[in-house]
């Protein structure tokens, strides 16, 4: 992808500022996956009856296999990382330490030119008698990330009682209405939609069984099948058949939101831009084969709380449970537990370890951000990163924004901007911005307000973060706003990794990315650039300045000027990033240095006198 560097520092600042908002759902640019481990979360925690089970432990348990028409890529039984450009971590599973199954089909469609239909399986290799289980389920943990032409299938073999099983073929465009053995692994996912580290999954595999014979139950496989054009990768561990539970009522998700926030969920909020009202609910699903009556939901948070309910809760349905609740808050964190119970299955039956679900956060007096990381329940965090090495030729200019309310004029001094404990190297720079929304899905990186060169220092890679200060406290009116990073690491030299927190399902466009020369793109995660609210910041103090000096523009197509408003003689030198001294003037007046041979890039241009010395920082597009 050709390198470009983008205008922003060329635009006016103002004191006041307003915005429009419009949702748009943008496409879903392809990145590299850091993820961080993620601990086991308490869906795993309920009483089964387990009829097989595997951990991956020996290839000899399964049969790998491949149309031969179609595509040579086959599944991996073992400790086998992705090999691509584009990989996912290893799944961290209960059972890790011995091995997973993994289909890696960035690594494949990327040596092949990512054009062919993959279509690849693995299958048990010995069949499990289920003629005594009407109701059964297949789990398994995994970690998996969606890109957008992958079709990822468990599917139920029938066998006659001697093995022979006629398989059904598939491809990511199979309409699998009409086929009783096959099942979306993950129906109805978004692109680049993506799993914890690991998930549980279950699904319900009875009505594959339903009709046939003694023989036919006797002799039943479960295949995991992947088909799909150049997608991210598949991790498998810890696969079961179980026998579903008559009651299994699971809260499979919940949340807190202001009613005027569009679905966005805030990790922080300052006090004064909170709302008046909020939603608490909850996403309950009836896991269980019997239908479940006066399903009531409670959301706790100590301080406040409600309850809703509703009257049935059919098996294998999902139903949102909601409540408004008029909220006066103090600063302060916020833990919470949404639990769901019923009339078949209350808080002491043996499945009641996935009824509760947790969410936390928290209101601040002066920090905004739509992360949660360092609030969430033990074992909820899911973190991955996004930065200059996240795709292809957009190490220099990538642009990442995070969408805040703000509820009422204030002011803004900075945007704090979380950074990962590995991958980042200091020299890296930061420039911050406000931008409208609307603009930002124009593709115009115009901004509201933009800061100076912020350089990422290692005491800010220690520290986890780096603040980008504004040059002086903006004034900021009521709106919806994209407060927005633009990063160079001079060709991945210095690398920035910014913190992604996908703990909370946010709204497709609550963050965004804009790719050099490409376009805006949707992420729907919590991008952590933090806007540091109020004026108690310490901005605005004086910076190294020269009296009658200034350097314009910035960024420049290669012309740069050099005011000298009190005709003083002043000795210019502008070196590049490795020190190296590439020109030199002298002059008593207003004058201009030409860089456009010299490459697109970062020059420091010092500026001596009789009063002291000026550097700046000038970027060549």
């Amino acid at each position: 992808m050709k390198k470009i560097y983008l205008s922003i520092l060329s635009v006016a600042i103002v004191s006041g500022l307003n915005a429009q908002y419009k949702k748009s759902e943008g496409p879903v640019a392809r990145s590299i996956e850091h993820s961080e481990l993620k601990p086991i979360t308490n869906n795993f925690n309920q009483e089964k009856t387990v009829l097989w089970s595997n951990t991956f432990s020996s290839a000899a348990d399964w049969v790998i296999g491949h149309d031969a028409s179609a595509c040579a890529l086959d599944w991996s039984i073992g400790t086998v990382s992705c090999a691509g450009s584009y990989p996912i971590a290893d799944i961290v599973s209960s059972t890790a330490a011995d091995g997973w199954a993994m289909v890696d089909s960035d690594a494949y469609g990327g040596a092949n030119g990512g054009s062919e239909i993959e279509d690849s399986w693995i299958t048990m290799a010995s069949p499990i008698d289920l003629s005594a289980y009407p109701n059964v389920v297949v789990e398994f943990e995994t970690h998996y990330r969606r890109y957008n032409s992958e079709r990822p299938y468990v599917v139920v073999g029938i066998g006659d009682g001697a093995g022979n099983v006629t398989w059904p073929d598939l491809d990511p465009l199979t309409d699998i209405s009409t086929l009783t053995n096959v099942f979306d692994a993950f129906p109805n996912w978004a692109n680049s939609a993506a799993t914890t580290n690991p998930q549980l999954m279950q699904i319900n595999i009875s009505s594959a069984l339903v009709g046939l014979t003694p023989t036919e139950l006797s002799d039943i496989y479960i295949r995991l099948h992947w088909t799909g054009t150049w997608g991210y990768a598949w991790f498998v561990d810890d696969f079961a058949i179980i026998e579903q539970p008559q009651n299994d009522v699971q809260t499979s998700t919940a949340y807190i939101s202001g009613e005027n926030n569009s679905g966005v969920e805030y990790g922080r909020t300052p006090s004064n831009h909170v709302d008046a009202n909020y939603f608490v609910g909850a996403q309950i699903f009836n896991f269980g084969v019997q239908d479940q009556t006066n399903v009531v939901m409670t959301g706790d948070f100590g301080s406040f709380g409600n309850s809703g309910s509703t009257t049935l809760l059919e098996a294998d349905s999902t139903i949102t449970i909601e409540t408004t609740e008029a909220l006066t808050l103090s600063t302060g964190l916020y833990e919470g537990d949404f639990t769901s119970v019923s009339d078949q299955e209350t808080s002491a039956a043996a499945t009641f370890g996935n009824n509760v679900y947790e969410r936390n956060f928290e209101v601040t007096s002066d920090v905004y951000s739509l992360d949660g990381a360092g609030n969430h329940p033990a074992g909820y965090d899911d973190y991955t990163s996004l930065g200059t090495a996240s795709f292809t030729g957009a190490e220099d200019g990538l642009v990442l924004a995070t969408l805040y309310h703000v509820k009422q004029a204030d002011q803004v001094s900075g945007l704090r901007v979380m950074l990962t404990s590995t991958g980042n190297t200091a020299g890296g720079e930061i420039i911050a911005s406000i931008k409208d929304t609307s603009d930002f899905w124009a593709y115009d990186m115009t901004n509201l307000f933009v800061s100076s060169i912020t350089t990422v220092t290692a005491n800010d890679i220690s520290n986890g973060y780096v603040d980008v200060w504004f040059d002086e406290v903006l004034n900021i009116n009521a709106g919806v706003y994209y407060a927005a990073i633009e990063l160079y690491s001079f060709g991945n030299a210095s690398d920035i990794r910014v913190l992604d927190d996908r703990t909370v399902a946010q709204p497709s466009d609550a963050s965004a990315i804009y790719i050099p020369g490409d376009q805006s793109y949707t992420n729907g995660t919590g991008t952590a650039i933090r806007m540091l609210m109020g004026n108690g910041w310490g901005v605005g103090v004086d910076e190294a300045t020269l009296d009658g000096v200034s350097v314009y523009p910035n960024p420049s197509e290669g012309i740069v000027n050099i005011t000298n408003t009190n005709n003083e003689e002043n000795s210019i030198v502008v070196f590049d990033v490795l020190g190296q001294i590439i020109m030199t003037k002298v002059s008593n007046t207003t004058t201009t240095i030409d860089l456009s041979n010299q490459g697109t890039g970062v020059y420091l241009v010092e500026v001596s006198n009789n009063n002291g010395t000026i550097i700046e920082r000038v970027i060549i597009k």
